[in-house]
């Protein structure tokens, strides 16, 4: 191990982000604040309530994240784990919001069902493995895998950021209850940036393990075990139009500046977003 990556086995000492003042402003519940009876008057078209759909499914499938993240070296990074209570959190409520959007969505009735046989894709068979095997290569890894799963994490929270926006524009009412989520969501995005250029710009060997590791996720994150009409139905809703794929691109060059990735891995990231 060259010093390089011994270095990198301590936590960043620069870091800006106040991880104790994240967890002491975390939101909650945003029933409270939803404006549902617009929703009512002004109601979202079939394709709109299934992305709804789509992004409540991810976010609720956060604490099978969490727990395959704290199954490795993860767990033992006091200010990722920190960080990853309170995003979890968030995430909860995230979800329970838009649930609250579809109860109030007469399109949610007549959705067909998410449920049907995965796809199949040559490069995600690692993420098919089960939690225990998975656990194991990743603690033989060591302590780089950190550097993987914030980066990881980053790009999955830029992908969900522009389903996010997507459904924003729908209309002002619809952007009145996703505009607060994507303001608690760039949250997460400022830290997971953070930890991804400090941890990947001080090892050579995180680089490597974080480009396998996002040339072989499924995006986003969890779509592994998604049915393969459902994963078809997000790319095309997000990404398959000219503005999509202009975010798609957009996605493609933040992936790229990261230390040690490089434009192979991100043209990779971007070519399985797009339809």
């Amino acid at each position: 191990m060259n010093s390089n990556d011994e270095a990198s086995t301590a936590p960043p000492e620069t870091a800006g982000f106040d991880v104790r003042e994240f967890a002491r402003t975390a939101h909650g519940s945003h029933r409270g604040r939803l404006d549902l009876g617009s929703l009512a008057e002004e109601p979202l078209d079939a394709a709109s309530v299934r992305l709804v759909r789509a992004l409540r499914d991810m976010e609720r499938t956060t604490l099978h994240r969490v727990r395959d993240l704290l199954v490795t070296a993860t767990h033992k990074d006091a200010r990722v784990t920190a960080f990853l209570t309170t995003w979890m959190f968030e995430r909860f409520w995230i979800a329970d919001a838009l649930d609250a959007v579809l109860d109030a969505s007469p399109a949610a009735r007549g959705l067909p069902s998410s449920a049907g046989p995965a796809r199949w894709v040559l490069a995600e068979r690692r993420e098919r493995r089960g939690p225990i095997r998975r656990s194991l290569i990743a603690n033989v890894t060591g302590t780089q895998i950190v550097a993987a799963h914030v980066t990881t994490g980053l790009v999955d929270e830029w992908i969900t950021q522009a389903a996010y926006r997507r459904l924003a524009g729908v209309s002002p009412a619809m952007a009145a209850v996703i505009d607060p989520v994507v303001e608690i969501k760039q949250r997460h995005i400022r830290f997971l940036a953070e930890e991804s250029e400090l941890r990947l710009a001080r090892s050579v060997r995180a680089q490597r393990i974080t480009r396998r590791a996002l040339r072989h996720s499924a995006w986003p994150l969890g779509s592994v075990g998604r049915s393969r009409h459902e994963r078809a139905f997000f790319e095309r809703q997000v990404f398959g139009d000219r503005r999509g794929r202009a975010e798609a691109g957009r996605i493609r060059a933040m992936v790229a500046a990261l230390p040690g990735i490089g434009p192979g891995v991100a043209s990779t990231v971007e070519s399985r977003l797009l339809p």
